[in-house]
C-alpha cells in the first residue's frame, strides 16, 4: 500500500534549487520531538499561484508547504546534490528516538530497533528484489535509471512500536496494515511479525512501490491509477517457500489475490473493469477494497502475460505524467483503450476468458 496525503491542488510546474525555511505542521520530528521550524534545501517541483510549494529535498522527501508556512526562500543556481547513504543514515539517527541502529546494504539504508538477524533477512529480501526488479524491466526493453536518492526502510521491533511510529505518520491506517510506503517521506515502514508469509509479501510489496517511484517507472503525486500501483506490487510480492529467503520468482500466481478474484467474480458487475480503471474509490472503501485488490492483481497479471508490450507502453505513458495533474475518469479510460487498441468491453471479455484458466 502506497500512502500519500491530502493536498490542495497546485497549478503550475517549476524547477529550481532553493533553500526554504518554513513552519512545520507539528508532525516533523527530530529525536521524537516536533520541529516548529524546518529549513530544507531542495528542488521546487510545483509552485501554486498562491505561493504554495511542492519541494523535493536532498534526501528525496517531498514537502508540501502552504504559503502561510513560508518564512524565507533563497535561490541557489547550483544543481541539487542528493545526500549519500552515509549521510542519510546519520540524518535518520538524528530524526528517530534513541535506540535505533542502522544496517546498510548495497542499495538500502535500514533503520531499525529489531534483532540483527531479522534485519539481515529483510536486507536480503530488499537486495533480491532490487536485482530482480531491474532485470525484469530490462527484459521488457526498459532500462530504468538507478534511484537518485538513498532508499530508506524503517523496521520496528513489534506491532506496538509500529503503531506508535506509523500512527503519527498515517493515522488510523496503521491499524489495518503491517507495512506501507509513504509517498511524501519516500520511506517504507514495517515491523518484525511472526507471520512469515504475510511478512515476506508485505516487504516485497512495499519495497516494489518504493522502487517504482524511485527509478522512473512511476512518478510520485502524478495520476497513478491505484489498480496499476497496487497491481504491480502484488505481481511482484508472491512468496516462494521453496527458496531459502522465501521469495524468488516475479509474476508467480498470487494465490491470495486469485482467491479474492474468484470470490468476487460471481457478483462482478458488467461495468467492473470501467470502474476499476476510471477512478480509485473502490480501493479506498472498506466495503470494496478487498475485491478491488483482487481484480487489480488479476488485470495486471492478464496484461503482463498476454499484452506485455502494450502494458509497458501504458506504464511509460503514465510515468510521463506531472505531479498533481489528474486525468478525468473518461480520460483514464480513453488512454487505456488507445494504448491497448481495443474497446474496454472487448478487453474485458478476453480478461475474463483468460482468468477462468488461471489456477
Amino acid at each position: 500500500m502506497a500512502i500519500g496525503c491530502v493536498l490542495a491542488f497546485f497549478s503550475s510546474m517549476a524547477f529550481a534549487v532553493e533553500t526554504v525555511t518554513f513552519r512545520s505542521d507539528g508532525k516533523d520530528l527530530v529525536n521524537g520531538v516536533p520541529m516548529p521550524v524546518r529549513t530544507v534545501i531542495g528542488e521546487i517541483l510545483v509552485e501554486a499561484q498562491d505561493g504554495g510549494l511542492m519541494l523535493q529535498s536532498d534526501d528525496g522527501r517531498i514537502w508540501m508547504v502552504q504559503p502561510n508556512q513560508i518564512i524565507e526562500r533563497k535561490s541557489n543556481d547550483e544543481p541539487l546534490q542528493p545526500i549519500t547513504a552515509d549521510q542519510m543514515a546519520a540524518r535518520m539517527k538524528e530524526e528517530l528516538p534513541q535506540g535505533f541502529q542502522v544496517y546498510q546494504t548495497a542499495h538500502y539504508v535500514i533503520v531499525h530497533n529489531t534483532s540483527d538477524a531479522y534485519v539481515r533477512r529483510v536486507g536480503l529480501l530488499f537486495e533480491q528484489l532490487y536485482k530482480g526488479f531491474y532485470a525484469f524491466w530490462k527484459n521488457q526493453r526498459w532500462d530504468l535509471p538507478e534511484p537518485r536518492f538513498p532508499l530508506v526502510a524503517i523496521v520496528l521491533a513489534d506491532r506496538d512500536d509500529f503503531l506508535k511510529h506509523a500512527g503519527a505518520e498515517v493515522g488510523d491506517t496503521a491499524n489495518a496494515v503491517i507495512g506501507y510506503y509513504h509517498l511524501s517521506s519516500n520511506r517504507m515502514t514495517t515491523f518484525n511479525t511472526p507471520d512469515l508469509e504475510r511478512s515476506v509479501a508485505t516487504i516485497i510489496h512495499e519495497a516494489t512501490h518504493q522502487l517504482a517511484y524511485n527509478c522512473g517507472l512511476q512518478r510520485r503525486f502524478a495520476d497513478n491509477p491505484m489498480w496499476v500501483s497496487e497491481g504491480l506490487a502484488m505481481f511482484f510480492e508472491s512468496p516462494d517457500f521453496k527458496s531459502a529467503s522465501h521469495w524468488r520468482a516475479i509474476g508467480r500466481v498470487n494465490q491470495k489475490n486469485l482467491e479474492r478474484w474468484h470470490d468476487y467474480f460471481p457478483s462482478r458487475p458488467a461495468n467492473s473493469l470501467d470502474s476499476l480503471i476510471c477512478e480509485d474509490k473502490r480501493f479506498r472503501s472498506s466495503d470494496t477494497a478487498e475485491f478491488a485488490y483482487g481484480e487489480g492483481w488479476a488485470l495486471t497479471y492478464f496484461l503482463l502475460k498476454t499484452r506485455r508490450e502494450q502494458y509497458v507502453d501504458y506504464l511509460r505513458a503514465l510515468s510521463s505524467g506531472k505531479p498533481m495533474a489528474e486525468l478525468t475518469p473518461r480520460e483514464r479510460v480513453s488512454q487505456f483503450e488507445k494504448i491497448f487498441g481495443d474497446k474496454l468491453s472487448d478487453i474485458d471479455k478476453a480478461f475474463i476468458a483468460y482468468m477462468r484458466r488461471v489456477r
